[in-house]
């Protein structure tokens, strides 16, 4: 008996089971998923109403429940798996328990046990082994699809080269340090700033920002030190006209005018100090060189004019640049084009704007969706090359992930039509024999069949059969081959197995 689950397969070998007999149920479990045998877990038989089961394998893949059951008939039957890797409940359809012996004897005899043509024995071991997996023949929707050579490239406006304007040394932006390769940026961040040369006539105005700096600085601190000399008056009048008040030798009036008085000096008094504070912050930016001088204000700032990642910084710190000199290259690679080449003779096939797969061998095992993950419509080009004869066709991709650069080589598979495929299958199972494709069906979980098939057309990874197998059937694809060479020695591969 072969049963597939949806996370199972069920080989399970027993004797025609006779009332009141003692019944060995040989239950090979495998995890389609992987190939691998089922190593832990519990197994447990209902056949009507009588049960049977075993807490554990007696060897990896191999569990054995024994039993006898009463009454003769025809049951439902089924077989519930309890593991850790998998947890299934499998439908054996019925079972028939025989009233006698000799009733079991005829039936067997009656089965006919002879083998089809083609028919290759392998083992549930061996293929445990090999980490056998099968797929299931289908019925799909498959695309006729015309393949052409394709590379991928940054789109227009995800490049760009910030240059200098002018002449001068680099230096540093405000964030403190140029920015180094690799790097994320933002459209508009300062990346640097130029620092063109002074000529006679700015130097000789910078000579006479800073007399003019000092000038200030001096009528700063007299007025700072004039301000502090009329508070401490103005502190001491308003004491003595307060004791004064208080024995009733000065006014009321002559008392407000003390206070105002003292008011008014502790407001010059702050003014002058918060003047002297901003003296002190521009002469410290001065000693440090961070002040807004008037070289400073001359300094040209180096902006991004795109987000991206910087690909490449071609000066250094204070290094001189000339007008228009390279300084950063940055790239924007969230989107990529893919462009790829048609013949001119191809055209027709491609006029609805189709779908398509990209390919990299860069990036195996990956099938990149162009239109259905990013949406939009293919660029097809309005020229024929009049050397190649062909005619572009470009894609637009998203790239959140990074894995496509520019650059990169491609397979460009353009849809050109729509199949309804009845049997469809893994290009995988398709195995070569003597420059004919066949396939091997699994009949029973120890034995398979080769089949010579009539293919159709392929779609990425899978191909459609036309001739040679049924919906439903189930092919080997890993380990496919290795069961191509046990058809060549059966005898090394499919020998019996002691349980």
């Amino acid at each position: 008996m072969t049963v597939f689950g949806e996370r199972l397969l069920l080989y399970m070998e027993y004797p025609h089971l006779v009332r009141g007999q003692p019944g060995r149920f040989l239950a090979h479990l495998t995890v389609l998923a992987t190939g691998e045998p089922v190593r832990s877990g519990s197994v447990t038989l209902e056949i009507g109403s009588a049960t049977v089961g075993v807490d554990a394998p007696k060897r990896e893949g191999l569990f054995i429940p024994e039993g006898s059951f009463p009454e003769p008939g025809r049951f439902p039957a089924r077989l519930i798996v309890q593991s850790g890797q998998a947890e299934e409940t499998l439908d054996l359809g019925e079972v028939v328990v025989h009233e006698t012996a000799a009733a079991a004897a005829k039936a067997a005899e009656s089965r006919g046990e002879g083998e089809p043509p083609d028919a290759v024995p392998f083992l549930m071991e061996q293929q445990w082994k090999l980490r056998l997996l099968l797929a299931r023949a289908e019925a799909q929707t498959l695309s006729r699809r015309l393949i052409v050579p394709a590379r991928a490239l940054a789109p227009e406006g995800a490049s760009a080269v910030v240059s200098s304007p002018v002449g001068g040394r680099l230096v540093a932006p405000p964030s403190g340090a140029l920015p180094r390769t690799g790097e994320e940026v933002e459209a508009g961040q300062v990346l640097g700033l130029v620092e063109p040369p002074l000529g006679a006539s700015e130097l000789g105005q910078l000579r006479a920002l800073d007399l003019e700096f000092d000038l200030k600085a001096l009528d700063v601190i007299r007025t700072l030190g004039e301000s502090d000399a009329r508070l401490r008056y103005a502190e001491r009048e308003r004491e003595r006209i307060g004791k004064l008040r208080a024995e009733g030798l000065s006014t009321q009036q002559q008392l407000d005018q003390a206070e105002q008085n003292l008011a008014v000096a502790r407001n010059e008094s702050e003014a002058a100090a918060r003047m002297k504070d901003s003296l002190d912050s521009l002469l410290e930016s001065r000693r440090s060189g961070t002040g807004e001088t008037f070289a400073a204000v001359r300094q040209l700032p180096l902006a991004a004019p795109i987000t991206g990642r910087v690909v490449e910084v071609r000066r250094v710190q204070g290094e001189s640049v000339g007008p228009n000199d390279a300084v950063f290259r940055i790239l924007d690679s969230s989107q990529v084009w893919i462009e790829g080449r048609v013949l001119e003779f191809d055209l027709p096939l491609i006029r609805e704007a189709p779908d398509a797969v990209a390919n990299f061998a860069a990036i195996p095992g990956r099938r990149f969706d162009l239109l259905g993950a990013s949406g939009g419509r293919p660029y097809v080009g309005q020229e024929v090359d009049a050397s190649s004869r062909t005619l572009l066709i470009r894609y637009a991709m998203q790239n959140a992930d990074g894995a496509v650069r520019p650059g990169m080589l491609a397979e460009l598979e353009i849809a050109t039509g729509r199949v309804e495929a009845a049997v469809v299958i893994p290009k995988a199972a398709v195995v070569m024999d003597q420059g004919l494709p066949a396939a091997y069906v699994m009949l029973e979980g120890e034995l398979f069949q080769k089949r010579e098939l009539e293919l159709g057309i392929q779609d990425g990874d899978l191909v459609e059969v036309r001739r040679g197998l049924e919906p439903g059937e189930h092919v080997a694809t890993r380990g496919a081959y290795v069961i191509k060479l046990a058809a060549l020695s059966p005898a090394s591969f499919g020998a019996g197995h002691v349980h």
